[in-house]
């Protein structure tokens, strides 16, 4: 997938998350009531927490496919940054799963509870994304120095 075309999809993802986690039941909303979830409370406010946490995701993701590119880190290092993000993606989605078969959590309405789903899943596939997408060692920028076009640019290569 192209770059536009995942931010487009991404887009997309956060707007869909924002409307199912800002449209709990009854209970769901007493519940973000009793447990002070302010961010959650009204559609602007989630559309902003969920906008916050995807360009935080992607932040990351794109810094560690920087530091590959430029050479700072190895792709190795690459891989298992972004590795070790998909593993804590994983993680908040199983500890998600725990807290929804909960008494509390069960009751909130199913849109509320597929947005609660659809969050860490989301982080996961930014991630997952940004691991694939790292580049090999021969799409690496190298400057030639010898090349008259390349003067005055500086190499990462030592």
């Amino acid at each position: 997938m192209h770059r536009s075309g995942f931010y487009s999809a991404l887009v997309g993802l956060i707007i869909l998350n924002a409307l199912l986690l800002s449209k709990p039941n009854l209970l769901g909303k007493i519940g973000l009531i009793i447990y002070k979830y302010y961010y959650l409370r009204s559609f602007p406010r989630t559309l902003l927490t969920v906008i916050l946490v995807c360009t935080l995701a992607v932040a990351l993701m794109e810094f560690f496919s920087y530091l590959v590119r430029r050479r700072i880190i190895s792709r190795t290092v690459g891989i298992v940054m972004l590795g070790l993000f998909v593993a804590l993606g994983f993680a908040q989605l199983i500890k998600t799963g725990i807290d929804f078969s909960a008494w509390t959590y069960s009751h909130t309405g199913l849109s509320f509870r597929l947005g609660a789903f659809m969050l860490p899943t989301v982080v996961i596939a930014i991630f997952s994304y940004g691991w694939a997408r790292l580049p090999r060692s021969l799409d690496l920028f190298v400057v030639d120095e010898s090349n008259p076009q390349h003067k005055g640019i500086q190499s990462n290569s030592q």
